[in-house]
């Protein structure tokens, strides 16, 4: 018998937003089109908000696999809990359920903070959504859970002089 198809994240999200696109996520990938110019820099400034964001959990550890290796990333993220350093793109499965957590902080001797970085500027509704598929998910695999934070981009803010996540003396933010 075949196994169900686990649900990540992002197909979770998709879903909530659109039944109808979960579904063509699984039966009819020929009907999205190609990432356009526009897509991949939106893409690529979430990355970027979330590169200065692990800057704010030093001797942080990536787990660097690729994206749809869940086993892979299921193990490596297993392992690497031993370390108790701030995880990055830490992964776990539960219930049919995979998740990726931004930053995965340990806090104490054995509970975890989740930290979800948005390039947003406000705390939305599908962030809410978001951050219970990842508790759910964490915690059915068995990683105790302190707390869950959003982590968004402080439109109000000015810095005056250096910045904290420089190693020079010049700033690039």
């Amino acid at each position: 018998m075949k196994a169900p198809p686990t649900v990540s994240k992002s197909k979770y999200m998709a879903g909530r937003q659109c039944p109808k696109l979960l579904w063509c996520h699984y039966h009819r990938k020929d009907l999205f089109p190609e990432e356009d110019e526009r897509i991949q820099a939106i893409f690529g400034q979430g990355h970027e908000v979330g590169d200065y964001a692990k800057r704010l959990f030093p001797g942080g550890i990536e787990v660097e696999r690729d994206h749809w290796d869940f086993d892979g990333i299921v193990t490596e993220s297993t392992q690497l809990l031993s370390e108790r350093k701030p995880l990055f793109e830490a992964g776990f499965r539960h219930a049919g359920g995979f998740a990726r957590v931004d930053i995965l902080n340990p806090v104490g001797r054995d509970q975890w903070d989740i930290v979800e970085v948005k390039s947003s500027t406000k705390v939305k509704d599908v962030h809410l959504e978001d951050i219970a598929f990842q508790r759910f998910v964490y915690e059915g695999a068995g990683i105790k859970v302190r707390r869950t934070r959003l982590m968004l981009v402080n439109n109000q803010y000015v810095r005056r002089g250096r910045s904290i996540l420089d190693s020079s003396s010049r700033s690039r933010m």
